[in-house]
Order: C-alpha cells, then structure tokens, then sequence
C-alpha cells in the first residue's frame, strides 16, 4: 500500500510540471474569448466562439503528425524525448500562443487608434493552432505517464489525479489570478457598466497586462521542465 502511495505522489509530482502549461491553455475558453468579442466576424459567421475549432482541428493535425511521423523519426535517430522535454515543449508553444495574442493587443489597439475599425477574427486562429500543438506533447505525455506509470489497481485513481493537474488546479489558480488582476479587465472610459464587449470600452482597459503574466507563466513551466533536477 505504501509502495502504492508513493507511485501515486510521483505521478502527482510528475503532473504538476504541465500546470503552467495549461494555464495558457485554460485561456482558449476566457480571455481569447473576451479578445476576440472585439474582433470582426470573418465570412460573417466565424465569430469568437467558434474559433475553439481551430483547437480541435490543430489537435487532430498534430496528433497525427507527431505521434506517426516526428516520434517514430526521432526513435529512428536515437533520439529520445523525456517526459520533461515534452512538457517543456508544450509550454513553449503556449508561450508563443500567448505571446501572438499580445501582439493581436498591439494590433486591436493600433487599428483603433488609426481608423476605430476591428480587426478579423481570423488573427486569433495561430494562438488556437499553437494551444493545440503544445497539447499534443505536453497533455499526452501527461496522461501517458499517468497510466503507465501506475499500479495495475491505480491506474483509473491516476488518471483521476492527472486530470485534476490538467484542468482542476490550473483552473484555481486562473480564477485567483484573473481577481488579483480584474481591474485591467476595467473600463476607463467613464461609464457606469464595467463591460469590456465594446472595442471603445475594450481599448481603454488594460487586458494585454494580464496577457503578460501568463506569457511569464508560461515561460516559467519552460524553464521548470528543463532544469537538471527536475
């Protein structure tokens, strides 16, 4: 039974490394949401939530690519990704994914400035493709720890707790952080509602500064997974 316990905290331990990750990823279903109210329909039907799409279809596309091609070519060379490496790699892509809805903040801001017009929905598709792709490694990797790892009678007990690694503590702390952080979610244009739906309401607020923090999240979960130690 202790040997038991003792595979379980390491799987815990184990899975804790990709809770930067999906930090970034939690945000496909917020703050990428509340960026891309602002944003111009594309084809007049392709609005903010539907571009969770591009997730799933960059989940599919990589999948294949990179559990059929890119492991079994790295396995032909000897090379051998750790687990680490493959969460440090998803947390890289996240980064970058949260690094190009910085710019697209840049971009509504500029494009307000010149002419008050939004811009296409379609800019925010390389931050969902990005998400995808570092699921890929960093999420897969996980539950494969999860269940190979584990005893015989544990393994639905670790898939559990993977699980809360991957959605249920990342999610926690998003909802901590976005109340430390709501008053860049703020209007400053004067009006009694706090909603930042409208692009004259979303531009006076401060969103790109929490964006900033989860790049430096991201960025952390990075650097955790490939320093020696861990």
């Amino acid at each position: 039974q202790s040997s038991d316990l003792s595979a379980l905290g390491t799987i815990f331990k184990i899975s804790a490394w990709i809770v930067p990750f999906n930090i970034a990823y939690s945000q496909m279903a917020t703050t990428f949401i509340i960026q891309g109210t602002v944003m111009k329909r594309a084809f007049g039907w392709i609005d903010a939530a539907s571009m969770n799409n591009a997730d799933a279809i960059s989940v599919l596309f990589f999948g294949h690519v990179i559990g059929s091609h890119l492991y079994p070519y790295l396995n032909q060379k000897g090379i051998r990704l750790t687990t680490t490496n493959k969460f440090a790699l998803g947390s890289s892509l996240g980064a970058i994914a949260i690094a190009w809805a910085l710019f697209l903040e840049h971009k509504i801001h500029s494009q307000y400035e010149m002419d008050g017009e939004k811009i296409s929905i379609l800019w925010q598709t390389l931050a969902y493709v990005l998400i995808g792709a570092g699921e890929i490694f960093a999420v897969s990797a996980a539950y494969e720890v999860a269940f190979t790892a584990s005893p015989p009678e544990q393994k639905v007990l670790s898939s559990a707790l993977n699980l809360f690694c991957v959605g249920g503590i990342p999610n926690l702390l998003c909802l901590v952080l976005y109340n430390l952080c709501k008053r860049w979610f703020q209007p400053t244009t004067g009006k009694a509602s706090n909603s930042i739906s409208s692009l004259e309401d979303y531009v006076s607020a401060e969103v790109y500064k929490y964006f900033l923090v989860l790049f430096a999240i991201a960025c952390m979960g990075v650097l955790i997974n490939m320093m020696p130690s861990v």
